[in-house]
């Protein structure tokens, strides 16, 4: 066995190896105004980005890159802005792989929101918009659809309970639960 073949793969050479290699291959190049340092700096946060992508995601991402490229020939790497739209078309990049977001949760607003009563429904709200609520008429929103769910919850389970549950009832409240898991542990130590 070679060297090669006895080494792990990391996380970010599985990326380079599936996306950013063949379209370096394909013709992508360094932007012209970007300056090397720069560019390879971009090359390992992309990468690290991405990391969250199955296989055969990163190959669809290929695919649908290939014909993003930037510049007057169109061969530039696209930015990450770019990279990241289609990624999240792709594939929707988990809010618990988010920093910004996590952070943003995990600060005096998570908290916040699990004595509100609306962790559930913040939490959907920040994996559906991948930003934090930003005016009043979002909070509210928020707000409300936690109150539509708490209520859809003490119906489900007071229906399983009588042995009266409806179709999709299970499913919903699996669904829930499993949101309300998630949003749990994104939640400092001290509120678990």
């Amino acid at each position: 066995m070679t060297e090669e073949q006895t080494t792990t793969e990391t996380k970010r050479g599985r990326v380079r190896r599936l996306l950013i290699e063949p379209l370096t291959e394909h013709g992508f190049r360094k932007p012209g105004n970007v300056k090397l340092d720069a560019h390879d700096t971009f090359m390992v946060k992309l990468a690290d980005a991405l990391t969250y992508m199955t296989d055969e995601q990163l190959g669809t991402l290929r695919d649908m890159l290939r014909y993003r490229g930037e510049g007057k020939a169109r061969d530039a790497w696209p930015t990450m802005a770019t990279i990241c739209v289609v990624a999240d078309a792709v594939a929707p990049r988990p809010i618990e792989e988010h920093p910004t977001i996590l952070s943003w949760f995990r600060s005096a607003r998570g908290p916040q929101a699990f004595l509100e009563g609306v962790l559930v429904a913040e939490f959907r709200f920040l994996e559906k918009r991948k930003r934090p609520p930003i005016n009043d008429g979002e909070r509210r929103a928020i707000r409300e659809k936690a109150e539509e769910w708490n209520r859809q919850v003490e119906l489900v389970r007071d229906r399983l309970r009588r042995g009266m549950a409806r179709d999709g009832d299970e499913k919903w409240l699996r669904w829930y639960e499993g949101m309300e898991r998630r949003a749990m542990a994104l939640l400092p130590q001290a509120q678990n």
